[in-house]
This record gives structure tokens, sequence and C-alpha cells, in this order.
């Protein structure tokens, strides 16, 4: 039977397995692919959303269509896309104030044309889906805004420890913090997108997109990728100040 508008404890228990297993085919598959920028991003995403879609029809008796609307998958506002498209440009010029402050001249990664499908698939869609769609989206019946966006943090934050497995103790941490701030603004997203993940996957995909493909010399590299970090966590939170007329989840 399809599930009701709020979620019963036994309910909560199987969506969070199903988040938990579903991030785990996630990583696994990109560990495995060796899609750390999104090499085979475009696999690594199409898993992510049919697994998700396949624990919406096995544990909670979501039609196809249907679970993939509620999930995000739905049709874009205008509103919310370029809310998304208008931070993004904002931060993208962060790449050549720093440049001029530091320097030193980026370059991009040989072919980085043909990895950013890939990592709109990997970093944009596929998180977005589990985090936004399936968590937040189902968080938020019979919940407000805040605190469905407070209470789906937490497993979003808790899988970014996974960093400080991979990366400079620094630069996890920052990234750690990041994901704390970045949650509320990609909650907001969702829903001033129509409660459809596309405005949110945008700005998720140029956040985590960017220094994969770009590239500065050594001497200047971990200073960019903090400045990056930052200004990824305080732009996006210009966001806040669209309302989202009409919003939340039914």
């Amino acid at each position: 039977m399809p599930v009701s508008s709020i979620d019963t404890a036994s309910q909560w228990r199987r969506r969070l397995a199903g988040l938990a297993a579903v991030f785990a085919l996630f990583h696994w598959s990109a560990l495995a692919l060796g899609s750390d920028r999104g090499q085979a991003g475009l696999i690594v995403g199409l898993l992510v959303v049919t697994a998700t879609l396949a624990v919406e029809r096995a544990f909670f008796g979501q039609p196809f269509a249907r679970a993939a609307r509620a999930v995000g998958l739905g049709a874009p506002t205008i509103r919310g896309l370029a809310t998304s498209a208008a931070v993004c440009a904002a931060l993208l010029l962060i790449i050549p104030a720093f440049a001029m402050a530091a320097g030193e001249s980026p370059e991009f990664l040989p072919a980085w044309l043909w990895l950013l499908p890939g990592l709109f698939a990997q970093g944009g869609i596929a998180e977005e889906v589990l985090f936004r769609g399936y968590l937040f989206g189902r968080l938020r019946r019979g919940r407000s805004f805040w605190r469905a966006a407070w209470l789906s943090m937490l497993p979003f934050v808790a899988v970014h420890l996974l960093l400080f497995f991979t990366m400079p103790w620094p630069i996890a941490l920052a990234a750690l913090l990041l994901a704390v701030v970045l949650s509320i603004p990609l909650a907001h997203l969702f829903e001033l997108c129509g409660n459809t993940i596309w405005a949110p996957a945008l700005l998720h995909f140029v956040i985590q997109g960017t220094v994969k493909v770009i590239v500065f010399p050594d001497s200047a590299a971990t200073s960019f990728a903090l400045a990056w970090m930052i200004a990824s966590a305080l732009l996006p939170l210009a966001v806040l100040l669209v309302p989202r007329r009409g919003a939340g989840i039914r």
C-alpha cells in the first residue's frame, strides 16, 4: 500500500535502511569504477536513481511514476532553476578573482568537458535524489521546513565523515562544515524548484565539480580549495532570500 502522509516508526526504519543501502551502493560503485571525477558518473547516477526508485517500490509500494515524483524527478520551476543558476554564476566568478589575487593561472583537466555530464549525474542528480528527494522530501510531510531541513542534515553530514579517510584533514573538515551549511540552501532550492531536485542538483554539481576539473598549481591548490569551500558555504545562503511561495510537500 502507498505510504501515508506521515511515516510510522516502522516505515522510517525501512526508509533509513534504504538510505544506507543506496548510499553504500553509491560509494561502492564510485570506488569500483574509479569515478572520483565523474569518469563513470553516468553509470553511478543511473545505479543510484534506479536503486532509490526500487526502494520506494519494494518498501513502500509506490508505483514507479509516483516514486519518481516523490524523489524529486518531476518538472522543475523556472524560478527555482534561475535562482540556482544565479548563485552558480556568482560562485564561478571566484575562480578569476582568486587567480588574480594569488597571481596564479588555473588549468582545466584534459578532456574536462567530457567529465561534466558524469559529474552532474553523480554529484548532482544522484546525491540530490537520495538526500533531498528521498530523505528531505519525506521528512517535510507533516513538518515545518526548518525541522525537516535540520533532520535531513544529519545523514547528509554523517556520510561526509568518509572524507577524512581520503583527504587531508583541513580539507575534509572544511568539506564537513560545508555540508552542514549547504544542506539548508539545498533543501530550500528543492522546494523553490517545485519539490524537484534539479535546482539543488545544479548548485551541488557546480560546487563539487568545479574543483575536480579546474587545477591550480601546487603552491595555490590548498588555498583555492579552502577559498572555494568558504564561498560555497556563504553565497548559496542568498537563496534563502527568495521566498518559497506555496511551497511544501503535500
